[in-house]
């Protein structure tokens, strides 16, 4: 375990440079100069070659990649043309609301998949294995953006039962800032007013990310499941008297999600990085709205520093999943 640790951890030098490599590149392609977006259509052609020199765009891109990794060595993200502040405070303030929303999203995805799944693989060819499947088809083939502003459109637009932007309402401070994450605050600060609103705010959101995700791991469950049920040691504990749920959960569902945590795992990073469209939506003020506005102003050291938290953040997420192997499964051990 050590060692799978000690060279997973050695995979994130590589994972840094290829990143920050395609991701320095393909911002740099972008036609377009961010010196001109801060300045202005108006400004002189003095004034646009101080900034540019400023930011150290009049260096070639050699030395501006090399400018860069120098910063990220020691821990400088760059300065964001769009914000004026380090990249790395931004992502920092933003983080939190990205986090508790793929948290909650996770949690939906989770609670709801992983049952719809075990019914689907129990009642096989019933009416609850086709209604998960039409449901599962629908996760992976609707367009966030399209199931978003729907859900806006009925629960906001005709309903008004749920708000249709931001973490909390307008009138009611934010909790004491312990984590960032507001329904956590709200609970430990004992803010009840201020939990009530965030789980208001973040349910429509959160369902909207969850969905795709929820539909691949609930036919990913169902998948590893049927697998199980035709083993010789299921079809030996039916034959002892074991039946209902206890056979399922204790038995089936314990080897069933070995091959169902990659996927998991893997959803886990999706909802990180597809947040994007989902905050955008919903005018959540997250790292997804952060890194849209920033790519509107060409904002290059905005763009780079989103891609490689979003990188590292896949490669911590898959070295969990590794050693939830080992718990789980108690050969890997040997």
């Amino acid at each position: 375990m050590k060692k799978m640790i000690i060279n997973r951890l050695g995979l994130l030098i590589f994972v840094v440079f290829g990143v920050t490599l395609i991701s320095f590149l393909l911002s740099h392609v972008i036609p377009g100069d961010p010196a001109r977006m801060m300045v202005g259509q108006r400004a002189n052609e003095e004034t646009l070659q101080q900034v540019r020199q400023q930011l150290g765009l009049d260096q070639p891109l050699l030395i501006q990649y090399e400018t860069y990794m120098k910063g990220i060595l020691s821990g400088d993200l760059g300065t964001s043309i769009r914000t004026q502040k380090p990249v790395i405070d931004d992502l920092e303030a933003f983080f939190p609301a990205t986090m508790e929303l793929a948290i909650i999203a996770f949690i939906f995805a989770l609670v709801i998949g992983i049952p719809l799944g075990v019914l689907a693989a129990v009642k096989k060819n019933s009416f609850w294995d086709h209604a998960s499947r039409i449901f599962s088809i629908g996760g992976v083939s609707t367009p966030v953006f399209w199931s978003g502003l729907v859900i806006i459109l009925i629960f906001y637009g005709y309903l008004n039962w749920f708000p249709a932007n931001g973490r909390l309402d307008m009138n009611i401070h934010p909790p004491t800032h312990i984590t960032g994450l507001y329904i956590v605050d709200s609970l430990l600060s004992g803010d009840m007013v201020a939990l009530k609103s965030s789980l208001h705010h973040i349910l429509l959101p959160a369902i909207v990310l969850s969905y795709a995700q929820l539909a691949v791991i609930t036919r990913q469950v169902r998948a590893s499941m049927l697998e199980i049920m035709e083993q010789e040691y299921i079809r030996t504990a039916i034959a002892n008297g074991i039946h209902g749920p206890f056979l399922f959960f204790r038995y089936a569902l314990r080897n069933a999600l070995i091959p169902t945590i990659t996927v998991v795992g893997i959803s886990f990073g999706s909802l990180l990085g597809g947040a994007v469209v989902t905050e955008t939506i919903f005018g959540w003020p997250g790292m997804g709205k952060y890194v849209v506005d920033s790519i509107a102003y060409l904002d290059f050291p905005a763009m780079m520093g989103f891609t490689l938290l979003i990188a590292v953040g896949y490669v911590i997420i898959n070295l969990i999943v590794d050693l939830t192997y080992y718990v789980l499964d108690p050969q890997i051990k040997g």
